[in-house]
């Protein structure tokens, strides 16, 4: 029923009512009070039927929903719309409960998606650790040479570049040597390529057992080494060369078929002593071209070349390498 006819029917009331009271009991007194009764209390029982208990459980509702219990409905009379007559506050009811469902479909719709953006989320955390550890891998590859583990030819003269641009800048001494295998292509020929790899990788061990981290070895060649020593003076590189090429010739490498061969090494060493400017050219082929000298003389040897000195003059050998035997 709609508040304008529940109106027009307590108007009706409030009219009729103290004439038919004062009618049927005749007597004013008792006529008068009840008109009197009926005014006092007909406002506050009109409003209650036609306004405030309805808009009380409107606010309950809107209470309930604001903390969250949409599935909590108002009880709606039994009353259906007909042709437009329904209660005005009953249709605010029924379009507050189909908000409050559709607010929970929404609610559960948004908690749905974000469960999977989550795991969308995590999904793509994954494919980034995977995607840098990958990165990782082949930046290695691309720094590493595959057989001994050892830096590659590419790898090592970025960093040899570095490190002379750094030892221009601060005066601090830096050091190269190559290291070449005497003969190895006789121990490829003798007892194959699989102890050629052997003997490869056992001077690579050697390697990172005599040098410090700072220091780097890289395979360059075939059977050829160079390592970089920074803050090495080129007496100190000379000395280190030299204890790598004893211990190499002291190793027993061990062939695919359970043999044990010795092989030799030659080094070529060159250093640029402090304030002395030097490219990373200059470095290595002074280095390259006291190999050169080693192999040329006898091989198993260390032979040194400064940069104070033209390239086609050897350097002076110093009073340690005297005290140990080293040729020059």
């Amino acid at each position: 029923m709609k508040i304008t006819t529940k109106l027009q029917i307590l108007m009706t009331m409030a009219t009729a009512l103290p004439v038919a009271v004062i009618i049927l009991m005749d007597q004013m007194a008792i006529g008068a009070g009840t008109a009197a009764l009926v005014g006092l209390l007909g406002p506050y029982l009109a409003a209650r039927w036609l306004v405030t208990r309805d808009l009380e459980e409107i606010r309950n509702f809107c209470k309930l929903v604001r903390e969250g219990k949409y599935l909590i409905h108002m009880a709606l009379p039994n009353e259906a719309p007909h042709e437009g007559g329904e209660n005005e506050f009953v249709s605010v009811q029924r379009d507050m409960n189909w908000m409050a469902r559709e607010i929970k479909i929404r609610e559960s719709q948004l908690t749905e998606a974000i469960s999977e953006l989550d795991t969308a989320q995590q999904e793509l955390i994954e494919q980034k650790k995977a995607l840098e550890a990958a990165n990782q891998c082949l930046n290695e590859m691309a720094m590493t040479d595959p057989l001994t583990g050892l830096s590659n030819r590419r790898h090592f003269f970025d960093h040899l570049e570095q490190e002379v641009c750094r030892s221009n800048r601060s005066a601090h001494p830096i050091s190269l040597f190559i290291l070449d295998v005497d003969y190895f292509k006789k121990v490829n020929d003798t007892y194959g390529h699989q102890s050629g790899d052997a003997v490869l990788i056992g001077i690579s061990r050697i390697l990172r057992n005599r040098l410090r981290r700072s220091d780097m070895a890289a395979r360059i060649g075939g059977e050829e080494y160079a390592v970089l020593l920074s803050e090495t003076n080129v007496a100190k590189a000379v000395e280190v060369a030299d204890e790598i090429r004893d211990s190499i010739k002291e190793y027993l490498f061990q062939t695919g078929d359970g043999q044990s061969i010795r092989v030799t090494c030659s080094v070529g060493v060159c250093g640029n002593a402090a304030n002395e400017y030097s490219t990373t050219e200059l470095l290595y082929k002074y280095a390259d071209l006291a190999l050169y000298n080693a192999k040329n003389t006898g091989r198993d040897r260390v032979v040194c070349y400064t940069c104070e000195k033209p390239v086609s003059e050897l350097a002076h050998v110093t009073d340690l390498l005297e005290q140990k035997g080293v040729t020059h």
